[in-house]
């Protein structure tokens, strides 16, 4: 030290360490040398004995195992003879300590009094706590834990750094160890004091629980326990907590193993079934008295014992489902467990199929000897029940909507009259309360028309039929209402199908067969009713329009018997009574119906044909063209429908064509409002449609649905399809001449003075306009008769002989005013070819003058010798006084002139006349020259586009088109 002070260098400071380091030997004990550091602690003032010094020479000068006294009170005191804090050592000292354990120099009830010491220093008993159980061996760590709750060193501050490490080495040991380290805690238990036992049970469960989760459940952990380890495992948890609740997670766990743990790799549905209750019959049976499962049991446990296809539940045999339920001894828990699968299997297997699943596990009862009802055929008694809770309740409101699902209906009607604390008997009385009065209303005919449609299936109403007494029923209701309708014979000839029979309701032998000739007479009804509808709903539309009484009424009925799925049969009827009063005056009905086309349903025109002079790749370029979007593509193995709305009242020429391979092709057509029936238009495989393009043809009174299905499943080119189509439609053709003939004697009458028209009325004015068609087609009647016809000629496109016929056919016997239908049209051509000559004089004479103004618009020049036959022509006159029947004589020279004129003509010519100005800027703007006419095409595909949709707007495309090309 005196050398030290005489260098009197600032650069240099002497350590204690680095004298000492150099000492090779110390002979002197460690408790020696600090009493000489002590004795002259004044000469060495300017250099302290500080803390690092003295841990260097506990390091090198540390006592024996040997010594009896605790190292750690040896060295507390000379670190306090040293004054240094007693923080501060302990700090300094843990790499010691470490290092001590590590090399076993300290006995456990050394190191156990240290951690008391350190027991109020939080951070540092998880410090020296951390250093012991990193060098000690797990049994050892548990031994001092044990040690240290024995003399109550662990605290509920300190007790987290006990938990945290104990928490992390004990899941690392076996079942066998943890049960050794159970059997050391359980004599713990017995030798401590009862108030320290409630705490050590406390953190007990925290290490249990750890043990459990950690060990059990995480995948790091390849160990396979076995069920008997769980049990075992179990057995502990329960008896090792504050409150041996099976509610704790590390027991729900364990319980969860036991339960449900399956080897189910290759077990079926049925085994894994049968293989979880014989679990669970032998489980403990006190701890399933002792707690109520719905509190244990979660449902995420079931869900590999769940049935959510219903192919798979009809694979449970009846051996299987014996089983189950002869082995479930009552068990609350199985019960329970059984309900839970079935609910949660019924509910994932629910996917708008509701009557299928009931109508097949129906079925599925009856093949497993489950089909009587057993009060204590428990199992079967929970089925029924959740098909009642989940099904059949959701149908309350349309209970007969539902198959007859003969089996669970008596067994529903007999649980209710087996009351248990299972059942919801109230639910049950309400369900079977509603089926009745569903029952009553389909008797009484309140129910809605879809349903007597339905109930020609088999229905469950069958089920409810034991329960009533139909002479009750039948006996409180207006017998009138189940007579047919009061038709004549008129109304029958045209409906043409055989008259239903009143239902007879006083013949009932059994409920059974009178229900089935019910609802046979009632569909019977609905044909004939359907057919009705059909053909007269466009004839009371035709009356709504002229003001006849009630029809605007009657025609919103007819609406809604074909829209509203609410209506009832009752109610259906009535209006069939009104529409029937409102025709009763007319007597040419059938005429009537002809001339509006509403005779026919519907009729298939073309059933599907192959054109072979339409080549499919013309087609498809045109259609790409003009429509781009009418495509769509079928995948490989796989078939689609492609559906397309249609209008009422509409004829439809449909088109198929695809790019590049023969097709498997149905397309049907379904009518809006029966029952989903459809009509098959087409049907065939492999169509070489990519050669040439299918066509076909048909009209229906009622919108609907055209379906287009391509089955491109089971093909040798296994290669998408990519289809086309075209569909074309117009409204069903009508007679402009009747309509034309019969709006000008309704003008006559009605036209000044509108006004509600009574039926009679309207019919008298019907009986004059068959009167003047009647004399039309006999030639009777006078030019000047005629004039007030020109209008009908000279503004509709008609075509004479198509209106000839259709007058012609069901016209009037003018001798005894009876309807006669024409057996054979073709025995009058020659009286239709003769009305088509005078009429067809008659159109050219009503036109004459529009063609003389075309001659002279576009100026049209004459041949040399037909120059006197135009000048003949412009001074031509009428002889209002020319009956129709003379009229070839009179003006045989427009046959002569016209007679290559067709009704298309006629109506090209009046166009060019009303459009001339378009004409005339085609000519200013050079359209005839080999340019133009590309321009006008370029115009002409442009105009196609935007018209072709419009009706009035195409026929005015086309016009200008010929008149250009004729021009």
């Amino acid at each position: 030290m005196q050398a030290v002070q005489s260098i009197n260098d600032s650069r240099y400071r002497l350590q204690w360490i680095d004298i000492l380091s150099k000492v090779k030997e110390i002979k002197l004990s460690l408790e020696q040398f600090i009493q000489g550091y002590l004795q002259y602690q004044k000469a060495f003032m300017q250099f302290p004995f500080d803390t690092s010094v003295l841990m260097y020479l506990i390091q090198r000068m540390h006592s024996s195992k040997k010594v009896k006294e605790s190292p750690f009170i040896f060295f507390l005191q000379l670190s306090q003879s040293l004054k240094v804090d007693d923080n501060v050592f302990f700090e300094q000292f843990q790499w010691i300590f470490s290092n001590g354990i590590k090399n076993q120099w300290y006995q456990m009830k050394d190191i156990s009094e240290l951690f008391t010491w350190l027991r109020s220093q939080d951070q540092l008993f998880g410090q020296y706590f951390s250093h012991y159980a990193f060098n000690v061996n797990i049994d050892d760590l548990w031994n001092m834990f044990l040690q240290l709750c024995r003399i109550k060193a662990i605290n509920n501050v300190n007790q987290k750094h006990v938990m945290a490490i104990l928490n992390e080495k004990i899941p690392l040991t076996s079942v066998d160890t943890f049960h050794r380290y159970t059997k050391l805690a359980k004599t713990y238990l017995v030798e401590t004091e009862p108030e320290s036992r409630s705490f050590f049970i406390e953190l007990f469960e925290k290490i249990f629980d750890a043990y459990i989760i950690k060990r059990i459940d995480y995948s790091q952990y390849l160990y396979r326990f076995s069920r008997t380890n769980y049990k075992d495992l179990l057995q502990v948890g329960l008896e090792m907590s504050l409150t041996n609740r099976l509610e704790r997670p590390s027991c729900l766990f364990l319980f969860r193993k036991i339960l449900c743990e399956i080897e189910s790799y290759h077990k079926t549905n049925a085994q894994k079934l049968m293989a979880l209750f014989e679990n669970l019959k032998n489980f403990d049976e006190k701890l399933c008295q002792k707690y109520a499962a719905e509190k244990i049991i979660d449902d995420e446990w079931l869900k590999d014992f769940l049935i959510i296809n219903l192919q798979i539940w009809l694979k449970l045999d009846q051996e299987t489902y014996k089983y189950l339920c002869e082995n479930h001894q009552n068990n609350p828990w199985a019960i329970y467990i059984w309900s839970r699968i079935l609910h949660l299997s019924l509910s994932n297997m629910l996917n708008n199929n509701h009557a299928d699943i009931l109508f097949k596990i129906n079925d599925w009862m009856k093949k497993v000897k489950h089909h009587i009802y057993n009060p204590t055929d428990i199992f079967t008694i929970i089925l029924v029940n959740k098909l009642f809770e989940l099904v059949l309740i959701k149908y309350s409101k349309s209970i007969l909507l539902l198959p007859n699902i003969d089996i669970i209906m008596n067994f529903i009607i007999s649980m209710r009259e087996n009351t248990s604390r299972r059942i919801d008997v109230q639910q049950i009385n309400n369900f079977i309360s509603n089926g009745l009065e569903n029952v009553y209303e389909v008797f009484h005919l309140k129910s809605k028309c879809s349903l007597y449609r339905d109930l020609s299936t088999d229905s469950i109403i069958r089920c409810f039929l034991p329960l009533i007494d139909l002479h009750l029923i039948l006996g409180s209701v207006d017998p009138q209402q189940y007579k047919f309708p009061l038709t004549n014979a008129n109304i029958d000839g045209i409906v043409a199908l055989p008259k239903p029979k009143d239902i007879d309701i006083t013949n009932i032998e059994s409920n059974e067969e009178f229900f089935a000739r019910f609802i046979r007479q009632i569909n019977e009804w609905f044909d004939w009713f359907d057919r009705f509808i059909d053909i007269f709903q466009h004839i009371i539309d035709w009356l709504k329009n002229h003001n006849v009484n009630c029809s605007s009424q009657l025609s919103m009925d007819l609406l809604n018997i074909r829209y509203d799925f609410k209506i009832t049969f009752v109610e259906m009827r009535l209006i069939i009574d009104r529409v029937l009063k409102i025709l009763q005056p007319f007597k040419d009905l059938r005429r009537l119906c002809h001339l509006f086309n509403c005779l026919i349903s519907f009729q298939i025109l073309n059933p599907g044909t192959l054109n072979t002079q339409d080549n499919t790749l013309k087609f498809l370029t045109e259609l790409k063209r003009f429509q781009p979007n009418n495509t769509f593509m079928v995948q490989a193995n796989a078939t689609y429908e492609h559906i397309i709305s249609i209008s009422d009242r509409q004829q439809i020429q449909w088109s198929l064509a695809s790019e590049n391979h023969p097709c498997h092709i149905t397309v049907k057509y379904r009518i809006h409002g029966k029952n989903n029936q459809y009509e098959i238009l087409y049907q065939k495989e492999n169509v070489p449609i990519h050669k040439n393009v299918l066509h076909g043809q048909f009209e229906s009174q009622r919108n609907g649905q055209l379906i287009i299905t391509i089955d491109n499943n089971n093909n040798n080119n296994d290669s998408s399809r990519t289809i086309w189509y075209r569909i074309k439609s117009i409204s069903l053709s009508t007679c402009y001449l009747f309509h034309g003939i019969f709006n000008i004697h309704y003008d006559k009458c009605y036209q000044q003075n509108p006004q509600i028209i009574s039926e009679d009325d309207f019919s008298k004015l019907l009986d004059q306009v068959f009167e003047f068609i009647n004399k039309l087609l006999n030639g009777d009647v006078t030019l000047r008769a005629m004039e007030e016809l020109r209008t009908i000629f000279y503004d509709k496109n008609i075509n004479i002989r198509e209106e000839v016929k259709k007058l012609y056919t069901n016209r009037t016997n003018e001798q005894n005013n009876d309807q006669v239908n024409i057996p054979n049209i073709d025995s009058n051509e020659k009286e239709i070819e003769q009305v088509c000559e005078w009429l067809q004089i008659y159109q050219y004479y009503s036109h004459l003058n529009i063609i003389m103004k075309c001659i002279e618009k576009f100026d049209i020049l004459p041949l040399k010798d037909e120059e006197e036959t135009i000048g003949h022509l412009r001074c031509l006159s009428g002889n209002e006084n020319c009956s129709l029947r003379d009229i070839t004589q009179a003006y045989r020279i427009l046959q002569d002139c016209f007679q290559n004129l067709t009704h298309q003509h006629l109506q090209l010519i009046k166009t060019a006349v009303e459009c001339s100005n378009v004409i005339e800027m085609m000519r200013k703007s050079e359209l005839y020259s080999t340019h133009g006419r590309r321009r006008f095409q370029e115009l002409r595909d442009n105009l196609t586009t935007q018209f072709q949709l419009q009706e009035l707007n195409n026929m005015i495309l086309n016009s200008w088109i010929i008149t250009y090309t004729l021009i």
